[in-house]
């Protein structure tokens, strides 16, 4: 067989070179190819002892998501290819090996060597491709889910997620029609805070940072969200990264349906309207940066890595769409009949936003108001939709947040009751106080301080409020605030925290940012690093 590596086109020149092989015509072919990675090789996470939370033995994973894929293995790295795949991992004992398929027999032992393997039999894009190296533990948490993590993690793990992964693929099989789970065991292994994720929907091994594991389980959507990949996005797949939302949005949107079914509609609404601030925050964001395109549902990202198009832009404008669209066609259950149809059409396939667009057409021709729907301004329309979201959800939650923000933008105090609030309430309060600087409006440092005594934001075990609290001192300039954004900073690696964070540091004090991204810039994973030095000016 001939093959050869082709030398890429300048522009292309960062996403690699082409292996070229030469196939017999009409032929089933087996190709062996030997490779070796290198240090370089971004799909790899290499962590020390010292890095890990035991700090007795190293730790590797991989992340292949959006085009890494061909840094681990030769590959056709596109989401528009599919297919089943096997692997075997040699570990030295006594670390374990997980992966992203289900098990083949018992790990091999050979001296101080075990070998796991793992065989996926649904056909999966690249980046699906999935391992964990650690020393790890392994507990129950569901009849077909089971808990990986670092022996000091694993019971608070086993705490926050025991049961609750089951009762969740239940409610998001009934959301997507009742279309069957395909992948046998979901299971979960925990990552470290370093994980540029908060979760990746690696099949049959959920990862998960252990940034979300708050001990009250308030956090616990993100499980939710990588549970409905198991539907939307590893078996209906985006064919090209401009099609994203195809893969997030619809998966934000059947989350938070599911999260409704359990807790409630004005539970759903809370987190409807987080969602959109968070959209409100990442519009901001890429409209700082000189990028205005990439707020767009379907953008232009022929010559940019999709990692750096990467953006809450998908999920939540993508969200919202789908949130339109169910009122356009009558409500939940006329959407969650679609979502059945859609599931069992495009099944193991890749699609582009048209194919979606033409097959909810048809589904819903019979529905008059779909003649309402403005595709150019939902699909390319740049910034904020045109759509009042707050109209159409139960506030009831929403309006405690709003009433706790107005008390304290127009008084600089508050004595509303907060002992009951939910986490997403806290989320809310603070982002209608970024929002409201944004806007112009002036926090007092004073105000702030005060926050901090009746509240003890700093304090709190929950990384997404701290997040926020930490954003808005920075933005206020508030002095005070510096140590809490440089240690979380130092400890948390997810890429929605800390490019804003250091975005906003940067505007406060641009040395310490610098300062703070050079000692903490081998903590964080290549594709988070790359973003970073980019929006500081290092290169």
């Amino acid at each position: 067989v001939h093959w050869e590596v082709e030398e890429s086109p300048p522009p292309k020149s960062n996403f690699g070179q082409s292996l070229v092989i030469a196939l017999p015509a009409s032929k089933t072919t087996t190709l062996s190819i030997k490779y070796k990675t290198t240090e370089k090789s971004t799909a790899l996470q290499w962590l020390t002892k010292e890095q890990t939370q035991g700090k007795q033995y190293p730790l590797c994973f991989t992340q292949s998501q959006a085009i890494c894929g061909r840094s681990l293995l030769p590959c056709q790295d596109t989401p528009s290819v599919k297919a089943p795949f096997t692997i075997s991992v040699t570990v030295p004992e006594p670390l374990t090996a997980v992966a992203s398929g289900e098990p083949s027999g018992d790990p091999e032992s050979s001296g101080n060597f075990r070998t796991f393997r793992y065989e996926q039999k649904v056909p999966v894009m690249s980046y699906l491709i999935a391992i964990v190296v650690a020393h790890l533990e392994s507990c129950q948490i569901g009849p077909r889910s089971k808990c990986y993590a670092e022996p000091g993690v694993i019971h608070a793990a086993q705490k926050e997620f025991q049961d609750i992964v089951e009762d969740f693929i239940l409610k998001a099989q009934e959301v997507v029609g009742g279309a069957k789970y395909e992948w046998g065991s979901y299971n979960v292994a925990v990552m470290p805070s370093s994980f540029a994720y908060g979760g990746m929907e690696n099949p049959n091994c959920t990862f998960m940072s252990a940034s979300l594991i708050p001990g009250d389980r308030s956090l616990t959507p993100t499980l939710a969200h990588e549970i409905v990949h198991s539907w939307i996005g590893n078996l209906v797949t985006n064919a090209f990264w401009k099609d994203f939302w195809l893969n997030e949005g619809f998966t934000r949107y059947i989350e938070r349906r599911v999260l409704g079914k359990i807790f409630g509609p004005a539970f759903r609404g809370l987190l409807l309207l987080v969602g959109y601030n968070d959209l409100i925050k990442a519009v901001d964001m890429l409209n700082q940066q000189g990028t205005p395109g990439l707020t767009r549902l379907e953008p232009e990202i022929d010559e940019i890595d999709p990692d750096d198009a990467f953006s809450r832009v998908p999920y939540e404008k993508g969200s919202l769409f789908l949130f339109y669209l169910e009122q356009i066609v009558g409500g939940e259950q006329q959407m969650t009949d679609w979502l059945g149809a859609y599931v069992a059409a495009f099944r193991e396939r890749s699609i582009e936003t048209e194919d979606c667009k033409q097959h909810f057409l048809k589904f819903f021709k019979g529905v008059k108001r779909i003649k309402e729907i403005d595709w150019e301004h939902w699909l390319h329309g740049e910034g904020l939709p045109d759509f009042d979201l707050s109209s159409y959800v139960d506030r009831s939650l929403v309006d405690e947040s709003r009433a706790l923000a107005d008390s304290w933008l127009n008084t600089s105090t508050s004595d509303v009751e907060t002992g009951h609030m939910k986490a997403q309430q806290w989320m809310l309060f603070l982002d209608h106080l970024i929002n409201a600087v944004v806007a112009g409006t002036s926090i007092s440092h004073d105000t702030l301080a005060s926050m901090e005594s009746k509240y003890k934001l700093s304090l709190t075990k929950n990384v997404e409020v701290s997040f926020r609290w930490c954003l808005l001192g920075c933005k206020c300039k508030w002095p005070v605030c510096l140590d809490w954004t440089e240690k979380f900073l130092a400890n948390h690696g997810r890429g929605v925290y800390v490019k804003p964070l250091y975005m906003a540091l940067k505007a406060f004090d641009a040395e310490r940012a610098i300062s703070v991204f050079q000692q903490n810039r081998n903590f964080y994973m290549t594709v988070v690093t790359r973003q970073i030095a980019a929006c500081l000016g290092l290169g």
